[in-house]
Formats: C-alpha cells, sequence, structure tokens
C-alpha cells in the first residue's frame, strides 16, 4: 500500500510541477519572452557556467601599398559563473498516509500542499532575474550582478561602470581600448571621455552597461532631478545610447520599471491626453504596457523600488541543468521520522553580456 501510494503522489507531483514551471514562466514578462525567443535552455552540465563573449573586432587599417602583414586577432573573452540552485521541501507523516487512504482523499489531502510550493516558486524564482548574484553567492546571477558604478556627481547624466562580472571588469577601458573626448561637457566627468556618445575601440566598453542617472538637475534640460519630470527624456537616451553603442540589430525591446517608477511614466503620458498604445509581442503574452521609441514599457514584480532597466532579450539565456525548469523527487519514506519526504528543484544560472543592458537610478 505504501509503495503504491508513494507511486500515486510522486506521478502527480511529476505532472502538476511541469505545470507549475510553466505558469511561472508564462506570468512573468521577462521569463515569458525569454521563452518565446528560445532563450531558455536545458540539460546543461560542466563545473562552470561559461560564455564567450566578443572582445575586440579585427583592426582595420588603410592601405598604403606594400607588403602586408598578417597575424591572429583576439576577439572573444570568457566569462565564467558558477551553478546556481533553488530546493523546496515538504512531508508527510505515515500517519496522514493512513488517514488519508484512497486516491480521492489522498490527492485532495496534498493538492494544498502542492499549490503552496507553487505559489512558493513563482514568488521566489520569477524575481531572482534582478538579484545582485556577486553579493548573494547562492541565489541567480541577475541583472544587478553587473550594475556596480563608481563616482558620479549631480551633473552626469550617467553612472560611471565599476563591478566584476564573470571573473571581468565592467570599467570602461578596464581591460583595453580607448574612447574619443570631444565634447565639452562629458556624459560621466570621473570618466574624462564622450562615452557613451562619441566612438571608439570596441573593448573600452565591451562588458559596460549604461546605468542613467534620472536625478541629475542639469543633464536633462528640465531643470528638475525627478523621474516624473524627466524619464521621457532618460529614457530615450539611454534607448539612443543603447542602439549607438550596439548596432540596429542589437536594439532593446523592453523597459522594466518599478511600480513607483511606471506610475509616475504613465501619469505623464495622461497628462499629455496621450493614446497608450501596447507593445504587441508584450501585449500577445498578456501584459499591459505602453511603448516608447518601439519600447514596450511596462512594470513587474520583484523589482526594486525608483529603479528601471533597459532589457534586452536576444542578451540573456536562462541555462537550466535539468531537462525542465523544476523538478521532483520522493516521496521518499524517512524511516527515522516515519514520514515521507518531497523535495523539487532547479539548478542553473543565468548569463548576461552586460553592455546590451541599461539601468535608470538616482545616482546623486
Amino acid at each position: 500500500m505504501a509503495n503504491e501510494w508513494s507511486a500515486v503522489v510522486n506521478t502527480t507531483t511529476a505532472k502538476y510541477l511541469r505545470g507549475a514551471a510553466d505558469l511561472t514562466i508564462r506570468e512573468r514578462i521577462v521569463f515569458a519572452m525569454m521563452n518565446r525567443r528560445k532563450r531558455i535552455s536545458y540539460n546543461h552540465s560542466g563545473t562552470e557556467v561559461k560564455q564567450q563573449v566578443k572582445f575586440a573586432l579585427p583592426e582595420v587599417e588603410p592601405y598604403a601599398g606594400g607588403a602586408i602583414d598578417f597575424e591572429p586577432s583576439d576577439k572573444y573573452r570568457q566569462l565564467t559563473l558558477d551553478w546556481r540552485g533553488y530546493k523546496v521541501k515538504d512531508t508527510m507523516t505515515e500517519k496522514e498516509r493512513l488517514m488519508n487512504r484512497g486516491v480521492p482523499a489522498l490527492i485532495n489531502r496534498y493538492a494544498q500542499i502542492m499549490k503552496d510550493m507553487r505559489q512558493s516558486l513563482e514568488d521566489q524564482f520569477g524575481a531572482e532575474v534582478f538579484n545582485d548574484g556577486g553579493d548573494n553567492p547562492d541565489r541567480l546571477d541577475g541583472i544587478e550582478t553587473f550594475m556596480g558604478t563608481g563616482t558620479t556627481a549631480d551633473g552626469d547624466a550617467i553612472a560611471q561602470p565599476s563591478d566584476t562580472y564573470g571573473g571581468l571588469s565592467t570599467t570602461l577601458g578596464g581591460v583595453a581600448g580607448t574612447w574619443s573626448s570631444d565634447l565639452s561637457t562629458y556624459p560621466n566627468a570621473n570618466a574624462e571621455t564622450d562615452w557613451p556618445s562619441g566612438s571608439g575601440d570596441t573593448e573600452y566598453d565591451f562588458l559596460s552597461p549604461r546605468c542613467m542617472n534620472f536625478s541629475s538637475s542639469s543633464a536633462w534640460g528640465t531643470g528638475a532631478s525627478t523621474w516624473l519630470a524627466n524619464c521621457e527624456r532618460v529614457i530615450r537616451k539611454a534607448i539612443l545610447w543603447t542602439r549607438l553603442g550596439t548596432g540596429k540589430t542589437n536594439r532593446t525591446e523592453l523597459c522594466l520599471l518599478a511600480d513607483d517608477l511606471y506610475y509616475d511614466y504613465m501619469n505623464k503620458q495622461e497628462a499629455k491626453q496621450r493614446i497608450i498604445v501596447p507593445y504587441k509581442e508584450v501585449q500577445d503574452l498578456g501584459f499591459d504596457g505602453a511603448k516608447q521609441e518601439g519600447v514596450s514599457i511596462v512594470t513587474e514584480y520583484g523589482i526594486t523600488p525608483s529603479r528601471g532597466y533597459l532589457w534586452n532579450m536576444d542578451k540573456c539565456e536562462l541555462r537550466c541543468m535539468y531537462g525542465q525548469l523544476f523538478v521532483p523527487r520522493g516521496p521518499e519514506r524517512d524511516i527515522r521520522t516515519d514520514s515521507y519526504l518531497f523535495l523539487m528543484g532547479f539548478f542553473g544560472n543565468l548569463v548576461f553580456q552586460p553592455k546590451f543592458f541599461s539601468k535608470f537610478l538616482a545616482y546623486a
């Protein structure tokens, strides 16, 4: 009887968890779009998460005649991350099993526990895309993992990238390269270059995100330091800088705002009597939002208040070690406690190419 019971619950749990994983993906816009773009992959292995990123391009030289010297180009660097994992556990005693004998009673008894497990997975896992994996080494390496910054002054439109991601520096020119310095006012005074405007070597910012300082009272031409006053100009500039620095084919398509920033942004549109037109792909996935410069403006649960992000879905990937998102184990009999143990979990990690992502925050 006990073995039959275990087989029934094991089968039910496996089917339920497969559905729960799908639901987690569908109800989170980041996961929903990643799933649609086939940016969630399975059955990964190895001791670490490794990703090749293009570091540079072959140098172009003017031809002045004569012999041409050939040498191999150094175009790639490797990011190295750890695998991360999550576990949800539960138990049922032998006494409870005996009191709930019979398949109908059994399923009804355990259904609520499984719903609670699903709720826990949805609430926890869905918000992990915004996590800082450097400060939380047991959790996913979310977008905040590479968003650390250095010196930022009030007049700066952008913060200076200063972090480490996958073992490499995100600092401007931290690995190699130079950038132009022709502007009278630099986007970040401490960087002392035109970046992200101007031009320079691919190596200079190959791992540098764009961290927009929306609270500057002088950078945005409004004379104000609030998100409400500056939001449209900040988003517009971030989109412009991202597209100029990464190319039209690598354009961003999603702007994720914390609910307070989203509320102010939508109120500003309403004040202009502007018709809110949602982004079609977002609408097709069942989410609401607005659109600016071809980018969908939406909100998502789990974003820290007063911050937001520009997101490029084609430049991030969720790599799973299992063949599905969440995998159940058990029930297994624990003789010491005369109970049955249930365990479900995830192993994997997120991988980003940081230069294709931006952040909005009141840095100074």
